[in-house]
């Protein structure tokens, strides 16, 4: 019988992903998660940076790739093993894919994601989307550029298998309102079982050939999802979710006070690095350790 997750993390490790700050990661996720939980650890950095936090967490579960697959749509892969190697020993509520600029900094982050995937079903991917932090439409044209590329010039014969399922897959997304390019952000979003299991059925978990394809692992997730015939879900527009592509969407001072759950980048805001940033939210968490009296804060 498969064990039974509420909230299951998967959070990829390439070879720049510092220990100390996945280590931080891992412990915003155990101090705020209100489910139970479990961390999955995709290990991809060829240096044993998986096992190294598993010494560290040993509740933590690490999947280490066998050769390096990098970033791009190698990282669509990546996570695609990861994700199906879940679904052969799990079940769950929903599953938060994290990078590890990623952080918690509220309690109960995935609340609203499995309040969403139970009270509309048919939504299977989740997160920053369809606008930004500010409310602004993302700019699709890179990815809607490339998608043209590859299915409608001269550029599709460079990888015919990629891109000949590439094309179907867009087909058939776009009968079921995709848009070309859009895309929830993926680092940090949340994916349903029921959706998962939809593309591992369509033999997406991975599909290998799409390695190759130039681009980001989220606008091909993305994607996918439209054309298995789910949708793509807003939790950021009044939800826990604050994401930007590089660095903070605000000042981490305000994101805690809008009360956000999950944020990312924790690389930099204005002139602030990661390090203050990390620790202004470790502090956080150190004066809610103070009011409870407890290792973590109260469930």
């Amino acid at each position: 019988m498969k064990k039974f997750f509420s909230l299951i993390v998967v959070i990829p490790l390439g070879p720049k992903c510092q220990p100390d700050h996945i280590a931080d990661t891992i412990e915003s996720i155990l101090y705020y998660a209100r489910s139970s939980c479990h961390i999955v650890l995709v290990d991809d950095s060829q240096k044993g940076i998986g096992q190294r936090m598993q010494s560290i967490f040993p509740n933590v579960e690490v999947i280490v790739t066998k050769e390096s697959m990098g970033k791009l749509c190698g990282l669509y892969v990546t996570l695609s093993l990861a994700f199906r190697q879940v679904l052969a020993q799990y079940h769950f509520d929903a599953l938060l894919r994290m990078d590890t600029d990623a952080l918690i900094i509220g309690k109960a982050p995935e609340r609203a994601a499995i309040e969403l995937f139970r009270k509309q079903p048919h939504v299977g991917m989740a997160g920053q989307y369809p606008l930004d932090y500010n409310g602004e439409p993302w700019d699709i044209s890179w990815p809607r550029g490339q998608m043209i590329r590859f299915t409608r010039t001269f550029r599709f014969i460079r990888r015919p298998r990629a891109h000949w399922k590439l094309l179907q897959l867009h087909l058939r997304a776009r009968r079921n309102g995709y848009r070309t390019g859009e895309s929830v952000f993926g680092g940090a979003c949340f994916f349903s079982e029921a959706c998962l299991r939809r593309i591992e059925a369509l033999g997406l978990l991975p599909y290998k050939p799409f390695k190759n394809v130039v681009l980001e692992e989220d606008h091909l997730f993305s994607l996918i999802v439209k054309a298995t015939g789910f949708e793509l879900g807003n939790l950021s527009t009044g939800g826990p979710v604050a994401c930007a592509w590089l660095g903070l969407p605000a000042a981490p001072e305000e994101l805690h006070e809008r009360g956000k759950k999950i944020i990312h980048s924790t690389r930099f805001w204005k002139e602030r690095k990661e390090e203050e940033i990390r620790a202004f939210f470790r502090n956080q968490r150190t004066a809610l350790n103070t009011v409870t009296g407890a290792g973590y804060a109260e469930k």
